[in-house]
């Protein structure tokens, strides 16, 4: 949904290029009037359509209002995501101001942020009917329990919303449970890029082990977990020499506490799926489950391949010190290690096996999400305004984020580029993980980290509470209007 491929961007620097050349071309010539016959083609505008929707969305005059957004405070990018101050030459920063400024022309309205407990101040607003507070950006957990309380607006009853297009993220929008979707993530969020999981890989270390970067494996569906275990196997080395593993030594894997899960997920495996109505069940293929922790407990506990630092910021700094070889970590780590001077690249999670089709991640709980408060507003005014600033992150924030920011600046390469496309192109969302009162979402990790591989009889001490929980979530969401 998120992506602007390598090839677009090059076009569009080259395309200066282009002209200039023409120019001095024309210059030169004698005769000029053949040009003039000459047709120029040229490429398609790819926001066209989006260009056309955001046109005929209904035209409100809102006097000058503010339109107050509440957002998670201090959170990687969610204020910034939503509001920026001025311009600052940040390529991010200026496309949200360019945005809202666009969108307040447009509506005659104030985008502005409260920042804080979103949980609490939405709880608020609705119990006391204060239709001031127009949207809400709680991260994905709380935005599920919200949901739960019934706090929020269905986003499958409001108007003006073109939900199928490519500014609203397809994979919330299947999280529907009794008809209804409370929150959506797309192009005017990106905090949900930022905590999306990836793997990063050092070049210069994977020539030193005498490996070739996996980009064409990953091309050519071969990126395995099996292929990664092989890769990891004998980079780990004792560097101070005294005799035990340390953060101080080099890994073939570095990652955090949620790096098991990635393969569960990475395996196109989830806790929670649904039947030809469209109920939600729990469903959990436990042959491939149980096949795939065995995998990844090996990774984890064999060979010290793996070091999982207590302090994240200690896997990041052996990252940028060349003693880590894979290093697993969500997309806001690409800018975060810019500074490195050893080239890296961007990897997708690895497959289960060959024969799996896609290359699958899933975002972290702490993601922001899009909701609209039940506050007694005027919801066709706020879904046109809404629609507006999704189309115009679509337009501007998501070429800025994803290809200046991430893609060209601080990859270094058009591989990772085309990396990161596979990347986001199959995010998954899991009800048994967002709903985090199901209690089942961290048992493959747990398994994992503790060495065991016994994931059913783990799930079997839960198992009931969990389908319980998830009745209760059907019947709380059924009983809502």
């Amino acid at each position: 949904m998120k992506k602007i491929t390598a090839l677009l961007l090059l076009m569009a620097m080259l395309l200066p290029m282009a002209v200039s050349c023409s120019d001095t071309e024309i210059s030169e010539s004698a005769d000029t009037s053949q040009i003039n016959e000459t047709s120029v083609e040229t490429e398609p505008d790819k926001y066209q359509k989006a260009k056309d929707l955001y046109t005929a969305l209904p035209s409100q005059d809102l006097e000058g209002i503010d339109f107050m957004i509440a957002a998670q405070a201090a959170t990687g990018n969610s204020e910034k995501e939503i509001w920026v101050e001025e311009l600052t030459g940040d390529a991010v920063n200026d496309a949200t101001y360019n945005r809202n400024l666009v969108v307040n022309e447009r509506y005659n309205c104030s985008i502005q942020l409260n920042a804080g407990d979103v949980n609490a101040i939405t709880k608020q607003a609705v119990t006391a009917g204060d239709d001031s507070l127009k949207l809400a950006f709680p991260n994905m957990a709380t935005a599920s329990s919200m949901a739960q309380m019934g706090y929020l607006v269905n986003y499958l009853d409001m108007p003006n919303l073109n939900l199928s297009e490519a500014w609203w993220d397809q994979g919330t929008l299947a999280m529907e449970i009794a008809g209804k979707v409370y929150y959506m993530n797309g192009d005017i969020n990106i905090l949900d890029n930022d905590v999306t999981y990836i793997q990063l890989f050092n070049k210069q270390l994977i020539i030193d082990v005498g490996l070739e970067e996996p980009y064409q494996l990953v091309r050519e569906g071969k990126w395995t977990i099996d292929m990664f275990q092989s890769m990891c196997k004998d980079v780990t080395t004792d560097l101070d020499g005294n005799g035990e593993f340390t953060d101080s030594d080099r890994y073939g894997y570095v990652t955090t506490g949620e790096g098991p899960c990635t393969f569960f997920y990475g395996s196109g495996l989830t806790l929670v799926s649904y039947d030809d109505e469209g109920v939600p069940y729990l469903n959990i293929d436990m042959e491939k489950t149980t096949a795939a922790l065995e995998k990844v407990v090996d990774i984890i506990s064999k060979d010290n391949i793996t070091r999982i630092p207590s302090d994240v910021a200690v896997g990041k700094a052996m990252f940028m010190e060349d003693r880590v070889l894979f290093y697993g970590e969500v997309l806001s780590y690409v800018p975060n290690v810019r500074d490195m001077e050893t080239p890296f690249g961007v990897l997708p999670i690895p497959k289960y096996d060959e024969a799996q089709d896609n290359y699958y991640t899933y975002c972290n709980a702490i993601s922001s999400t899009a909701c609209v408060p039940k506050t007694g507003n005027d919801i066709n005014v706020i879904t046109a305004v809404l629609e507006a600033m999704a189309i115009q992150s679509y337009i501007q924030i998501t070429p800025a984020y994803y290809d200046i920011a991430l893609a060209r600046k601080y990859t270094r390469d058009d591989d990772s580029a085309e990396m990161l496309d596979i990347a986001l192109a199959y995010r998954v969302y899991d009800i048994g993980r967002f709903f985090s009162q199901i209690g089942i979402g961290d048992i493959f990790q747990n398994c994992a980290k503790n060495g065991s591989t016994n994931f059913a009889s783990e799930l079997a001490k839960k198992e009931n509470s969990a389908k319980t929980k998830l009745e209760q979530i059907i019947e709380d969401f059924s009983a809502q209007e």
